[in-house]
């Protein structure tokens, strides 16, 4: 997993923001990781937050500007098409806030090289997969012939789950207690039915399915639950990508990875 992210600009709390208020028990250092150390990090966990400040710096000139701008601008476009990890990520998931973009952004990432990924937008301008109701999708799928783009909706029923309110989700919290949430969700301290829980757990589902994990006729994660072959919109397995989701925080190994993560940060110089 390679996050790309930065601190809030145009919105309360950005996701280095949050990941730099967790604590785990150990405060993740952002800083620590560059494009040098990056192979250290990913020698002892499978997750690292490639802080966009580290590995973009010709972007700290806009930085001020941008702060001062109080609606998004190109820059929130350019983000999730500049992971710096880009030639080793696989399979992606990205979130746009217009609809228009869905398509777009997908045939850019086809023009890029990428054969898999899907670009998401909530129908309330969400850049998420959205847990009130339909998301809009193109997904990008490696065939005999090329990478095919195939364009669908997809909603909460469709991975199992109900649907909730934006408010349930994303009332506007600062960093710490954004980060207090995500740590009880990681503990699995969250009730099996939390809205947050199902809004975690779909758009993580998504991410599972674009990479293939869920296709197979074993489970991916080694357990012995029953797979869930049952296919819905654009053919995916999305409620075995909510199975194997859950699973993650369950068996604490989504926990493991960011210790991990924040251990090595702390040890690198």
């Amino acid at each position: 997993m390679a996050k790309h992210g930065n601190r809030a600009s145009t919105s309360k709390s950005g996701s280095a923001d949050v990941l730099a208020s967790i604590k785990t028990p150990k405060q993740p250092k952002l800083e620590a990781v560059t494009p040098a150390t990056l192979s250290q990090v990913y020698e002892r966990t499978n997750y690292a937050f490639l802080f966009a400040q580290n590995f973009h710096l010709g972007m700290r000139h806009v930085a001020a500007v941008r702060k001062e701008m109080p609606n998004p601008t190109i820059f929130n476009l350019l983000g999730p098409l500049a992971n710096p990890a880009e030639s080793l990520i696989e399979a992606r998931v990205i979130g746009v806030k217009k609809t228009d973009l869905v398509p777009v952004f997908a045939e850019a990432l086809r023009l890029s090289g990428v054969k898999k990924a899907m670009v998401v937008c909530g129908a309330e301008h969400l850049d998420e997969v959205s847990c009130a109701g339909k998301t809009y999708c193109a997904r990008l799928k490696e065939t005999s012939t090329g990478v095919s783009i195939e364009e669908f909706t997809i909603s909460p029923e469709d991975f199992g789950l109900p649907a909730h309110p934006l408010s349930t989700v994303s009332p506007g919290l600062t960093p710490e207690e954004n980060a207090g949430i995500l740590s009880r969700l990681l503990r699995n301290e969250l009730s099996p039915d939390d809205p947050i829980l199902d809004f975690v757990l779909m758009n993580t589902a998504s991410l599972f399915v674009i990479a293939g994990v869920c296709d197979g006729d074993t489970s991916a994660f080694g357990d012995h639950g029953e797979v869930v072959k049952e296919t819905g919109p654009g053919n995916g397995r999305w409620k075995e990508g909510v199975r194997l989701a859950r699973l993650a925080v369950t068996s604490g190994r989504a926990m493991e990875m960011l210790k991990g993560f924040a251990e090595v940060t702390n040890e690198l110089q």
